[in-house]
């Protein structure tokens, strides 16, 4: 049974950058419908929610200002997130972070290639 909770898989590559790729070929006609209906970023965290509710991979987007990671929209990833008390997110570990996202959408590299690299930010 199909679940869009694992549509989406993240893999560490040698380089440090992570890969989020389609997991079959359900999880292409997963990513088409919802693009209709959603976000791009929102179905990454639809797609990644076998991570991070199990304290990895947690997408995110750098907009948002939480966490703080610079003068970005970029959609990121990070390794975890703590969440402090007064709702201050802070990243645990590496991050990664789609640096194209200005002239390209991640999902159009899954779409068109199955598969997407976000890069790590040192």
């Amino acid at each position: 049974m199909f679940h869009e909770r694992d549509a989406l898989t993240c893999t560490v590559l040698p380089n440090g950058d992570l890969e989020v790729s389609l997991a079959d070929a359900e999880s292409r006609e997963w990513l088409v419908d919802g693009l209709t209906k959603s976000t791009s970023e929102d179905l990454l965290m639809d797609g990644t929610e076998q991570y991070w509710t199990n304290g990895s991979f947690a997408p995110f987007n750098a907009g948002w200002g939480n966490p703080f990671v610079g003068l970005s929209s970029a959609p990121c990833i990070a390794e975890d997130i703590d969440f402090d008390e007064d709702g201050t997110r802070e990243i645990v570990g590496r991050f990664w972070a789609y640096l194209d996202y200005q002239v390209r959408d991640f999902a159009d590299d899954l779409l068109e290639h199955g598969r997407t690299v976000f890069t790590l930010v040192e």
